[in-house]
């Protein structure tokens, strides 16, 4: 139940930003639940910081996990367990990442770090995401000894269908907008000018298994979907659950949007941590 909980607070607070906030999604495809490959080189060799100070997060805080760095190469972090970092570094999700110590899912770090050389990369186009993944990377190598390999297993998973009754989906109105997102809150979430793998994304999330998009739907649409979440699990930020009666996110799927979720079986990549240590002294 806790990684339910803690990944909603990822999903909803998780910051991955180049002198901003922005968002990044994760592909989807029909066959293998995969993860995208960063390695933490540059073009001048393996990234080193000539500052990193690594400092236990305070215990009472309450503020959100935030993973950001400036156009210069410069990282922020705060609040994030080894477990978040590795969510970062390597583009996965809670789900795919395998044989972490306990601590490295319960302890928080607040961290700054500054590359020895600005990455080649940051400099021409003021920063972007391989570049934030791959200071990441390279943090937890050198400062934590991470060492990690890929497997494919199978493992359950969802595919996202439309209900049998509907060839077509009657409930969610397609748009011509160009694509925008979903806003997830608490119960519910709004899809402007969204595609069906952006909603087997957040769905991904909020159930900690992976969800195949096989609905058949192209193109954008708009939605809203509201259900009542597992009152066993707390909101983000202490806020109060909704505690009405009203559908499980696997009814308000069929009842509002016409999808189902089928569980099956399927390919997944997971990451197993081989090694990990406490941070070495700043």
């Amino acid at each position: 139940m806790r990684r339910n909980t803690r990944d909603r607070k990822i999903d909803g607070r998780l910051r991955l930003a180049t002198g901003g906030v922005s968002a990044v999604l994760l592909s989807l495809t029909l066959g293998v639940f995969p993860f995208s490959p960063v390695h933490a080189r540059q073009q001048g060799g393996h990234m080193e910081f000539d500052v990193a100070s690594i400092k236990p997060s305070n215990p009472n805080g309450t503020g959100g996990t935030v993973v950001s760095a400036t156009p210069a190469g410069r990282l922020h972090v705060a609040n994030a367990t080894i477990k978040d970092l590795i969510e970062t570094a390597y583009d996965v999700r809670d789900f795919q990442i395998k044989g972490e110590p306990k601590w490295a899912d319960a302890d928080k770090y607040d961290i700054d770090a500054t590359p020895g050389t600005a990455p080649q990369s940051a400099a021409a186009s003021g920063g972007n995401w391989t570049v934030i993944r791959s200071e990441v990377q390279a943090l937890l190598k050198d400062r934590f000894q991470l060492q990690v390999h890929r497997e494919t297993r199978t493992a359950p998973i969802y595919s996202l269908v439309s209900a049998k009754s509907l060839s077509k989906s009657s409930v969610l109105s397609a748009t011509q907008t160009p694509q925008k997102g979903i806003n997830a809150g608490q119960g519910t979430m709004i899809g402007e000018a969204a595609t069906m793998n952006q909603l087997a994304y957040k769905l991904s999330r909020l159930l900690q298994r992976p969800v195949v998009n096989n609905t058949g739907l192209d193109g954008n649409y708009d939605f809203k979907l509201e259900w009542t979440p597992d009152l066993a699990l707390s909101a983000p930020d202490g806020q109060p659950v909704n505690t009405a009666a009203g559908p499980s996110i696997f009814t308000a799927l069929q009842e509002q949007l016409g999808l189902r979720l089928r569980a099956t079986k399927g390919p997944v990549d997971v990451m197993i941590v081989d090694h990990v240590d406490k941070p070495s002294q700043n």
